[in-house]
C-alpha cells in the first residue's frame, strides 16, 4: 500500500504499510531504518523487517532465527543503541530474533500487545521513560511489561521469562534489570537465574533499592520465591507496583 523510509547503510527490507505479505532477505548483515513515517503490516513467512511508526533508528538483528509478525496494528518507537525488536500494538503473534545482544529502548511512544508464542519484544506504552504497559502473553516471553522506565536492558539469558495477564507496571531501572515488578500478573518467572523466581497474587509493591536486589518487598503475596541467580538485578526508584 504505502512505504515511507530513509535508509542508512545496508537496507534489506522496507517498513511497509498495508502489506499482505512481507518476506525480508535472510542476509546476515543488519537492516537499517531511519525516519519511517507510519507502518502497518500483516506478514506471512520469514520476516526480518519491522513494521514501525515514527522510528528514528531501528536496527534489525542478524540472528539466524526468523521473526514473525501477524496482524500488526500500530507501532511507535525511537531506539537508542542496538535495538533488535520494536514494541508493537495489536500483534497477534510476535517472535523476535534469538540474538544474544541486548536491546535498548528509549522514548517509545505507545505500544500495547498480546503475544502468543515466543516473544522477545517489549510491549511498551508512552516511553519517554516508558509509561504504561498492558499485555497478555502465552509461551516463552523475554519481554518485560514496564512503566516509567528510563533504560531497559533485556537479559540475554537462555531461559525464558513468562508473563501472563500483565496489567500495569511502574518502574525506573538503573543498571542491568532482569525482572520487573508487575501488576495483574498470573505468573512471572525471572530469566538468567538457574532457579526461577515465582510470583503469585502479589498485592502491592513499593521500593527504592540501591545495590544488588534479588527480590521485591511485596505486600499480600501468596507465594514469592527468590531466584538464586549469580548476577544481581538492580532496581532504582520504583514508584508503585501491584500484581496479582
Amino acid at each position: 500500500g504505502a512505504v515511507a523510509a530513509t535508509s542508512v547503510g545496508s537496507v534489506r527490507a522496507f517498513g511497509v504499510a498495508s502489506a499482505t505479505t512481507i518476506e525480508a532477505s535472510t542476509a546476515s548483515k543488519s537492516s537499517y531504518y531511519s525516519h519511517i513515517g507510519a507502518v502497518a503490516a500483516t506478514s506471512v513467512g520469514s520476516v526480518r523487517a519491522f513494521g514501525v511508526a515514527n522510528a528514528t533508528t531501528i536496527e534489525t538483528s542478524s540472528a539466524s532465527k526468523s521473526s514473525y509478525y501477524y496482524h500488526i496494528g500500530a507501532v511507535a518507537a525511537t531506539s537508542v543503541g542496538s535495538v533488535r525488536v520494536v514494541g508493537v500494538a495489536s500483534a497477534t503473534t510476535i517472535e523476535a530474533s534469538s540474538a544474544s545482544k541486548s536491546s535498548y529502548y528509549s522514548h517509545i511512544g505507545a505500544v500495547a500487545a498480546t503475544s502468543v508464542g515466543s516473544v522477545r519484544v517489549f510491549g511498551v506504552a508512552s516511553a519517554t521513560t516508558i509509561e504504561v504497559v498492558a499485555a497478555t502473553s502465552v509461551g516463552s516471553v523475554r519481554v518485560f511489561g514496564v512503566a516509567s522506565a528510563t533504560t531497559i536492558e533485556a537479559s540475554t539469558a537462555s531461559k525464558s521469562s513468562y508473563y501472563s495477564h500483565i496489567g500495569a507496571v511502574a518502574a525506573t531501572s538503573v543498571g542491568s534489570v532482569r525482572v520487573f515488578g508487575v501488576a495483574s500478573a498470573t505468573t512471572i518467572e525471572a530469566s538468567t537465574a538457574s532457579k526461577s523466581s515465582y510470583y503469585s497474587h502479589v498485592g502491592a509493591v513499593a521500593a527504592t533499592s540501591v545495590g544488588s536486589v534479588r527480590v521485591f518487598g511485596v505486600a499480600s503475596a501468596t507465594t514469592i520465591e527468590a531466584s538464586t541467580a549469580t548476577e544481581p538485578s538492580y532496581y532504582y526508584n520504583i514508584g508503585a507496583v501491584a500484581a496479582t
